[in-house]
């Protein structure tokens, strides 16, 4: 999971007056860069020591140093750690770098400087800069990965071993983080992320100039399938269903208040222009007009209007009427709370509504007569205090798992 760093983990809704040069104090062109893109051919390797048996040694085990490629970046609150330089992360990589004590030791603020210095001493030309600290972990800035990969040889080489009453054992990529409650992650191949991007913000920019809600991902292989979608049922589409009318299983609903009629206007231009308008059972003039990517990329996107302050609706829609309340359960656990509201009359559409934060929803739908299609390529994300689920572990601070709809689902945690 990655995604923009903002002040206000919900990012910066377009709601202050129309024409005005600046959003919640952030300049106009703060939209340019208002959806992430993260890249997995970026990430570098992560570098740690490795416990080994070895009935020779003291403890009956050594040690190995290793490296490999992480699944993800370490996640850091925007605001971990104790502040060590006036540096404000920008350009570059950050590295976090793992320390043990040889002795009775503990890392306060005067040692800290003293050993971050004595590591870059011990690595010998090195660019990169200490910004932060903990008890137990030094966080570097550096010029690029081509720095953060020569602390890596030093560590490798022996050199980190003895710094000060301090072993280094582990220094892993990272990246500052301030992640609303739930996301949706888009996959796309590599080489695709950026029009992907630009895409999404010719949507998203009336709305918001800084949107976490929305992030791209650009994964290693052009082969991941982030492209393709298949119906979810086997063979054409059901019985009296719409081929047209196929939808993913995921949508964001951007909610625009009084004061933003028309930013939802210039939305809905651009959703139309591109975008195919799907009606829903039973759909009046006052609901939210929703629209589906023809190239099935991407998750259904609302506009709704009239809403008391801007927001943002993220849903998830249920295919079989039977699991309705399956789904609703395991967003329950998901978000360790019940849901807050529901509607489940028969024969109509079931929803249940859980609340985010007081400008964000999250809602498991049923809607009738409505043909979804799997969507390999987006992920539900949403961020937790532990993991208590099962699942598949990939890093330290995220969990793969899947809904009762076989939707992709993954928990995450944040360094704070």
């Amino acid at each position: 999971m990655a995604s923009l760093v903002t002040e206000d983990c919900e990012g910066i809704f377009n709601d202050r007056e129309e024409g005005s040069d600046e959003v919640d104090g952030a300049p106009a062109s703060y939209g340019t860069r208002g959806i992430f893109l993260g890249k997995d051919a970026d990430i570098p390797p992560k570098y740690f020591l490795h416990k080994i048996f070895s009935p020779f040694s003291e403890g009956m085990q050594s040690f190995q140093r290793r490296s490999e490629k992480p699944p993800k970046l370490k996640l850091l609150h925007k605001d971990w750690g104790h502040t060590m330089s006036a540096t404000v992360a920008g350009e570059g990589r950050l590295g976090l770098v793992c320390l043990e004590p040889l002795g009775p030791l503990t890392l306060n603020e005067d040692h800290a400087k003293k050993v971050s210095e004595t590591i870059m001493s011990q690595a010998k030309d090195v660019q990169c800069e200490p910004i932060r600290w903990n008890p137990t972990n030094l966080l570097y800035l550096f010029k690029d990965n081509e720095a953060y990969l020569d602390l890596g040889k030093a560590f490798s080489n022996g050199q980190l071993d003895e710094v000060m009453g301090f072993k280094v054992v582990k220094i892993e990529p990272a990246m500052f983080v301030n992640p609303p409650k739930c996301l949706v992650e888009v996959e796309t191949a590599a080489g695709q992320g950026e029009d992907l991007q630009g895409a999404l913000l010719h949507v998203i920019a009336p709305f918001s100039g800084a949107f976490p809600f929305l992030t791209v991902r650009e994964a290693n292989s052009t082969d991941n399938g982030a492209a393709t979608s298949n119906n979810r049922e086997d063979g054409p589409p059901a019985k009296n269903r719409r081929t047209e009318d196929v939808v993913p299983p995921i949508s964001l609903t951007l909610s625009f208040p009084g004061n933003m009629q028309s930013r939802a206007t210039q939305v809905n231009e651009r959703l139309s222009s591109s975008w195919r308008r799907v009606n829903f059972h039973d759909q009046t003039e006052t609901d939210p007009a929703f629209y589906v990517d023809e190239r099935g990329r991407l998750p259904v996107v609302g506009v709704a209007t009239g809403a008391p302050a801007a927001g943002v609706k993220l849903s998830v829609f249920v295919q079989d009427e039977a699991k309705f309340a399956e789904m609703a359960g395991f967003y329950a656990k998901v978000l360790g709370t019940d849901a807050m509201e529901r509607v489940t009359k028969e024969g109509q559409s079931k929803v249940s509504m859980f609340p985010l934060s007081p400008r964000a929803e999250f809602y498991v739908i049923r809607q009738p007569a409505l043909n979804l299609r799997t969507a390999s390529n987006l992920t539900l994300y949403f961020q937790v205090s532990g993991f208590t689920l099962p699942g598949r572990r990939v890093g330290d601070d995220h969990m793969e798992l899947t809904d009762p709809e076989g939707n992709k689902v993954v928990l995450f945690t944040v360094g704070k």
